[in-house]
């Protein structure tokens, strides 16, 4: 054999032996060898009380959201039924989306996006409550000392003594400019502790911040002992392996590097690994073994277990919809894990195959909790907190919330003789257990037994879905003519729910009249909205008969959650009636300014629900419902009137201006006899929260009012298409997680919202405003001020431009282009706004807005 040939042969050797040791290591880093431990540990018997393995307070049945280090949501408690026991429901002042925790007296603690951090006796009645400086989202920690801890939106963790709410230490989040220059990062203007609190073995406390941090604390003195950073929001509650000293958590990352292993005794992480999609939900350990599993749930609908040592991903089951709540464990080891597409999962521990599944009419993004007699508690989008058997079937469920913001996207706490949970209402519930089963519950109307499903074995329905998301099988008899409208796609085969989606091509809409109308179907295919432009009706109301035919598909592929293709599963045909009250047309009941110091009618929006695609409120519920805006009419143009909108913030009970958040964007209201519809339909963007840029296309808020007096009398509807291409890094991923269109990258909002009018109603021009000078020219345009007294601190300065040939406000960035400048005394000496050459031309009305009010006036021509 010649040479050449023999080097040849010699270079194929090297490239198969080359091959071999690639795939030797790809194999070896992630297939998991070996045995593993998906059975829980064994509960030790506690000499009294409940045993922990970790300093919390063994008298108390749930001290920790998931209850335990490991958590696996499940309690010792043994209920205790009690027949003189009645349910009972504690009102806070906005909306619950924490969980609570329950004391050996069976007193709940929670906090409420109010800022209220709450104790509640077991009677119902208040223990105490302590205020806190933003909405509360994180769920607390009972300690052995009779101590509590819990965050807050005000970038800080409180230490309090339980029995009378003293307060021992306080711990500050870093700010977001100092974690991005410490670790040359770029993250968000959000310090908000949004997660809950853990505990590692020596009583350390842990909590994780949306500023990328998880830290440690010291729970005697509240000084950081160590700090472990992500690479995202950081919701998710770390597990803790209190025999190997290691935590597990995940981020909200999207994609492949979303959960974390620290070790941290070595104060190091272990490992990451993550597929796509946010992991916001708190991870389960099957056993404090080193070999245990850890099991996460994550937005791209499936639940992934991986190894504790080095997080070699064991097994993943794909579900209908995202995952927002924690699983849960029973005591033979399977995993419970409800989902956004309304069902509860039992899989097996160690292959994640489906053992059963309960079906439910709306999303759940409540935690499972079960008690001493593997009994399952959790809470749905249809304001019932379920009670299931092991073996999956229903043993009872009770109505918490009769109302339109009626989720109970809160974990059930389990108490010694029932189980709390709150809701979207801003209630509190306390349901005694077994109480739908006794004498008085079977009698009650908002008690269901079981054993089955109360939902149809067969049937494709379009059914109506109200502006809080939700489903009403029985929908309104009337609506108001300027009301969007929306209907969602429910499919069931054969006793159980399937993933369909509404085949775009073959839907057809009519409506009796045929009035102007848009009709958008979400990205996800699950729901479509309809929009009059502007009312359904004439003046004189009437009837109106919506029909809709389409077909569906099922047996999609998917990647993530972005599903595709698929088969035509079947059809539906349906038609709603509804009866539509005539608006006669009359005087407008608010005010709006013809010269400086005339008063200005002030609108107050606030507690923003957007259930809607279903991932919105997963990713942003407590987000949404903490937005006040106040917008204030500027002028009248053709009888349209122009409303200028600021961002405002919840002070004491009252909504005041916001100075330190950018938001500013013009609405146009159309008022026609107590019909109040305002809109943008030329596009704006929105700084949201004062964090990233929400861009809409559309925008529409469509509104009741009493003629008289202008008082809003019922909860407006909310219908938007955001932009998502054009949202800063994310915006694209979003189509993976099916919210945003492909080929667009539109996605269509529905929702709703709180309305009023602010104070008494108007506002007049502010004192020492100064004299205002307006200049234009081709990228930017000024309002400079000579002789003002107000401060740049103290309130919203903007310089909003009019087409007067129009009447509509110039669709420019407000939000991120508006320069305020000062003196050194703080006081205001110029207001501008940028804009790109050409998008202003023409006759230009100028106005300078303090607040919401026009404070000056000027014409210009460009």
């Amino acid at each position: 054999m010649d040479l050449v040939n023999k080097l040849k042969i010699f270079k194929w050797k090297i490239a198969i032996a080359f091959v071999f040791i690639i795939g030797l290591y790809l194999v070896s880093s992630s297939v998991p060898f070996g045995s593993h431990v998906f059975l829980p540990d064994k509960l030790a018997a506690a000499r009294a009380g409940y045993a922990y393995d970790i300093p919390l307070d063994p008298a108390s049945p749930w001290p920790k959201f998931r209850n335990n280090a490991p958590q696996n949501g499940r309690s010792q408690v043994k209920p205790i039924v009690d027949p003189a026991l009645r349910p009972w429901t504690f009102r806070t002042g906005k909306g619950v989306f924490s969980s609570g925790v329950v004391d050996a007296n069976d007193a709940v603690y929670i906090g409420s996006a109010d800022h209220y951090f709450y104790a509640i006796h077991k009677d119902g009645s208040l223990k105490w409550k302590f205020r806190t400086g933003e909405v509360i989202d994180s769920s607390a920690l009972l300690d052995d000392r009779g101590r509590i801890y819990f965050g807050s939106g005000d970038a800080h963790i409180y230490c309090l003594e339980r029995k009378n709410a003293a307060l021992v230490w306080t711990f500050k989040a870093d700010p977001v400019a100092e974690v991005e220059k410490r670790y040359g990062i770029k993250s968000y203007n959000v310090d908000w502790f949004e997660a809950n609190i853990a505990m590692l073995k020596d009583g350390t406390i842990v909590a994780p911040n949306d500023n990328f941090l998880v830290y440690t604390i010291d729970r005697e003195t509240g000084k950081k002992k160590a700090e472990y950073l992500g690479n995202e929001l950081m919701w998710s509650l770390p597990a803790v392996n209190v025999n190997t000293g290691r935590i597990f958590y995940g981020s909200q990352y999207m994609a492949l590097k979303n959960v974390y292993c620290v070790d941290t005794a070595a104060g190091e992480t272990e490992w990451t690994n993550g597929r796509w999609g946010s992991n916001v939900a708190s991870p389960l350990l099957t056993s404090t073994d080193r070999r245990g599993a850890v099991v996460l749930g994550g937005f791209d609908g499936y639940v992934r277990a991986y190894t504790q040592t080095d997080g070699k991903h064991l097994w993943q089951q794909g579900l209908r919809g995202h995952i927002y709540s924690s699983p849960a464990q029973l005591s033979d080891g399977t995993i419970i894990q409800p989902s956004t597409d309304g069902t509860v999962y039992a899989l097996e521990p160690s292959t994640g195959e489906i053992k059963w599944a309960f079906d439910t009419l709306e999303p759940i993004r409540s935690s499972p909790a079960v008690d001493g007699n593997d009994r399952i508690y959790v809470g749905s989008g249809e304001g019932r907190l379920f009670c299931l058997n092991a073996e999956g079937t229903l043993r009872w469920a009770y109505l918490c919330i009769d109302e339109e913001r009626n989720d109970l996207n809160s974990s059930p706490a389990l108490g010694k003789t029932g189980v709390f949970i709150a809701g979207e209402n801003g209630g509190v519930f306390f349901v005694p257990y077994d109480y739908p089963l006794g004498p008085i519950g079977k009698n009650d109307p908002r008690c269901t037994l079981g054993p089955g499903e109360v939902l149809s074995p067969e049937g494709a329905y379009m059914i109506y879905t109200s502006n809080f998301g939700g489903l009403q099988v029985q929908p309104p008899r009337e609506i108001d003519a300027n009301q969007a409208l929306a209907f969602s796609l429910f499919v069931r085969e054969k006793g159980d729910t399937v993933k369909a989606v509404i085949d775009r091509d073959t839907l057809k809409i009519s409506v009796t009249g045929n009035p102007r109308m848009e009709a958008k179907i979400s990205a996800d295919g699950h729901f479509f909205m309809m929009t009059p432009r502007e009312t359904w009706t004439g003046p004189d109301g009437g009837i109106i008969t919506v029909e809709i035919k389409g077909d569906y598909k099922t047996n999609m592929s998917r990647f993530g959650l972005k599903f595709f293709r698929g088969s035509r599963g079947g059809s539906f045909d349906v038609s709603y009636r509804f009866a539509v009250p005539g608006y006669r047309e009359a005087a407008q009941p608010y005010k709006i300014p013809v010269s400086t110091g005339d008063p200005s009618t002030v609108f107050e929006f606030k507690r923003f629900a957007a259930p809607n695609p279903v991932m919105l409120p997963s990713w942003n519920q407590i987000g949404f419902d903490s937005i006040h805006y106040l917008g204030g009419a500027v002028e009248a143009v053709d009888g349209r009137i122009l409303v200028w909108v600021i961002p405002g913030k919840l002070q004491g009970d009252a909504t005041v201006v916001d100075p330190t958040l950018a938001a500013r964007f013009p609405l146009t209201l159309e008022y026609r006899g107590g019909l109040l519809t305002f809109y943008n339909y030329d596009g704006f963007k929105v700084n949201f929260v004062g964090s990233w840029d929400m861009p809409f296309g559309f925008y529409r808020i469509a509104a009741h009012a009493n003629p008289l007096s202008g008082a809003i009398d019922r909860s407006p509807v909310l219908n938007a298409i955001a932009k998502c291409d054009e949202i800063e890094h994310y915006g694209r991923f979003l189509k993976l997680m099916g919210m945003s269109e492909y080929e667009t990258g539109h996605m269509a909002v529905f929702g709703g919202l709180t309305m009023a009018l602010h104070g008494r109603g108007y506002e007049t021009a502010p004192a020492g405003a100064g004299t205002i000078e307006f200049r234009a020219g081709e990228t930017s345009a000024s309002a400079t001020v000579t002789g003002g007294q107000l401060k740049k601190g103290d309130h919203v300065f903007s310089l909003l431009l009019i087409d007067v040939k129009t009447g509509k406000a110039f669709p420019l960035y407000y939000t991120k282009r508006t320069i305020v400048e000062a003196d050194t005394a703080g006081r205001v000496t110029r207001v501008s706004v940028e804009y790109d050459a050409g998008e202003v031309k023409g006759e230009v009305r100028a106005y300078y807005m303090v607040d919401t009010y026009p404070a000056a006036r000027g014409e210009l021509k460009l």
